[in-house]
């Protein structure tokens, strides 16, 4: 009886490595069931398990093979992979080694983004009093998208050829595999703190749902609907819809239609601005005349109004009554003058002292009048008034005369 073979585990675990490696069977297998367990590791490597009913076996698929998916895997997705069945010595686990992952059939993404859709569609993130008008004269266009292939260089084109000082700002991403969601959503957020972007194009070409599925991510969506500067999609081709087309304020057929409406015709734009200017220079001129009428009007009525033009008429007619009354008053005058030498002439003509104008005069004594010799005795002296001057005499002796 031969000696029983005792191996250590490494090397019980090596040979079963080395059998699995060298049975052909084993090898260029692909395998399908429901992705569990999903886990993406930072340095690229997807973990995950692959069940069915009845079994289910742990999977790799290393950073080189991951990097060329188009749609990252999901929990639950039901997938079809291809690779190879091998054991991880380490952990003494067999496991399957995939290089190639691929939905089984495209009614699972689709029954997925249907599902994302309703979903996105319940917290209103596609209704349209969400959208909002592109700027007509856009600072900076700010373009989210792969910085080779034909896309930018056909929005450059376009947009130069419309506006020959246009200004495009690209923030390079990937457009699809594995990270792209994560390059998007940064390169959107990247665009809208720079305060010269007017508006955001999210661009690449066309493709199947798989190339597209970038930009059905929920983090790309929310992205494109939470941006606070206007987004224009231009995702795959005209039938191509994504759920970034409905978050976007405005969905573009191809990038060649984004470039034709984010920026406006150079050549138009003067022209408009031309012919605003001559409406305006004509509207300015007619408004000025009227101003200018309407300030003549109010200087006549000024004029006509103010408080100098009626004191000078006040002083005017002031001094016409000033020379009336004068007149008056000199003619009043004159009157009197005229009655009074009258009155004086009458009064002369009553007056004692013409009686003296003909050789008589008037003797007094003691301020009265002396009218009777007997009045007077010898000695008395008297006052006599002639009509010219006066003169004092004394009596020397008095008669009266008997009757």
């Amino acid at each position: 009886m031969a000696g029983k073979l005792t191996l250590t585990v490494s090397q019980l675990c090596e040979y079963i490595r080395r059998m699995l490696q060298l049975d052909p069977m084993l090898h260029g297998v692909e395998l399908k069931g429901e992705i569990s367990n999903l886990k993406f590791h930072q340095t690229g490597t997807i973990f995950f398990t692959l069940k069915d009913e009845n079994a289910a076996i742990n999977c790799v698929m290393y950073a080189s093979d991951a990097a060329r998916l188009q749609a990252a895997p999901f929990e639950g997705m039901r997938a079809v992979v291809s690779g190879s069945v091998g054991l991880y010595v380490r952990g003494g686990q067999m496991q399957f080694y995939t290089s190639s992952l691929r939905a089984e059939g495209v009614g699972v993404l689709y029954e997925r983004l249907l599902a994302l859709k309703e979903k996105l569609s319940r917290e209103g993130l596609f209704e349209a009093q969400r959208k909002r008008p592109l700027p007509p004269y856009p600072d900076t266009v700010g373009v989210v998208s792969s910085p080779t292939g034909a896309v930018i260089h056909d929005i450059m084109n376009v947009s130069l050829r419309r506006d020959p000082q246009a200004r495009i700002l690209l923030c390079p991403v990937r457009v699809q595999g594995i990270g792209a969601a994560d390059e998007v959503v940064q390169a959107i957020r990247l665009l809208e703190k720079i305060d010269s972007v007017s508006v955001i194009i999210v661009a690449r070409g066309g493709g199947s749902m798989e190339d597209l599925w970038t930009f059905n991510e929920e983090s790309v969506v929310r992205a494109v609907a939470a941006c606070k500067k206007p987004v224009v999609s231009a995702v795959g081709h005209e039938t191509d819809v994504t759920l970034c087309d409905l978050a976007a304020d405005l969905r573009a057929p191809t990038p060649s239609a984004a470039a034709e409406c984010v920026t406006p015709m150079r050549s138009e734009t003067l022209a408009q601005i031309a012919g605003l200017r001559e409406a305006l220079t004509g509207a300015l001129g007619r408004q000025t005349e009227q101003k200018e009428a309407s300030l003549r009007l109010l200087e006549a009525r000024l004029s006509a109004c103010r408080p100098q033009k009626r004191l000078s008429a006040e002083a005017e007619r002031l001094a016409q009554k000033r020379a009336q009354l004068r007149q008056a008053i000199g003619a009043r005058l004159s009157l009197g003058e005229v009655a009074l030498a009258q009155r004086r002439r009458e009064l002369d003509m009553l007056s004692p002292y013409r009686v003296l104008a003909r050789g008589y005069a008037i003797v007094t004594k003691e301020g009265g009048a002396v009218r009777s010799s007997a009045q007077v005795a010898g000695g008395d002296v008297v006052a006599i008034r002639f009509a010219s001057g006066t003169a004092d005499a004394r009596i020397l002796s008095s008669q009266s005369e008997e009757g």
